[in-house]
C-alpha cells in the first residue's frame, strides 16, 4: 500500500508547485520601463522683483525623425534674478485635437532617478542654481534661480537625465540615459 501512495503523492506536489509557480508568474509581471516620449517642454523664468514672466517652449509633437521641433528664443534682462520652474509633456493627436500627460509630477516622484543639468554658453551668460531636491537632498532641476549679468548672446542647453542607481552628488551631464536634450538659443538685453 505504501509504495502505490507515494506516486500519487509525487504527482500531487508537482502539481501543486507548478500551480503555485504559475500563480506567481501571473500576479509579478516585469515592470514597465518604457518612457513616454517627451514632446514638449516649457521653461517660464519670473523676476524676483515680479514683473512678467519669460517662457521659452521647445516642441517637437511628431516625435524623433519627423518633422525639426519649433523652439523658442529665450529673451531675458540683464542684471536680473529670475524664479524658474521647468514643465515636461508627452503629447499624442487624437484626430485634430492634442491630448497632453504632463510628465513634470512623475519626473519629481522619481526624482532620485532623475536630474535636469543647465549647460550655459557663455557660462556667464546666465547662472542656473537647482533649488528642488530628491528624497536623498540631491538635486533635480524642475525648479531652480537664473541670474543674469551683462548683455550678450548665447546658448542653454537643457538635459533630462535618468540614472537610476547612478546619481549621486558627483552625478553630471554624462551620468546615466538623456530622456531629453534641448537647446534654446539664449539672450540677454
Amino acid at each position: 500500500m505504501k509504495k502505490s501512495f507515494r506516486p500519487y503523492l509525487a504527482f500531487l506536489l508537482m502539481g501543486s508547485l507548478l500551480t503555485f509557480s504559475a500563480c506567481k508568474d501571473e500576479e509579478e509581471p516585469e515592470p514597465d520601463h518604457e518612457h513616454d516620449v517627451v514632446t514638449t517642454v516649457t521653461l517660464t523664468l519670473t523676476p524676483s522683483t515680479g514683473g512678467e514672466a519669460v517662457t521659452a517652449t521647445w516642441e517637437d509633437l511628431d516625435g524623433p525623425g519627423g518633422n525639426a521641433p519649433e523652439i523658442d528664443a529665450l529673451v531675458l534682462s540683464a542684471n536680473t534674478t529670475y524664479t524658474g520652474s521647468l514643465t515636461f509633456a508627452s503629447e499624442e493627436a487624437h484626430g485634430d485635437h492634442h491630448h497632453a500627460h504632463d510628465l513634470t509630477s512623475e519626473i519629481r516622484e522619481e526624482g532620485i532617478a532623475h536630474e535636469i543639468f543647465y549647460l550655459v554658453t557663455p557660462q556667464d551668460l546666465v547662472d542656473i542654481s537647482k533649488t528642488d531636491k530628491d528624497a536623498n537632498g540631491l538635486p533635480i532641476g524642475l525648479e531652480t534661480t537664473a541670474t543674469t549679468t551683462a548683455a550678450g548672446t548665447g546658448k542653454m542647453r537643457i538635459i533630462l537625465k535618468h540614472q537610476p542607481g547612478t546619481k549621486s552628488s558627483t552625478s553630471n551631464e554624462n551620468t546615466g540615459e538623456s530622456d531629453v536634450d534641448i537647446t534654446f538659443d539664449t539672450k540677454v538685453q
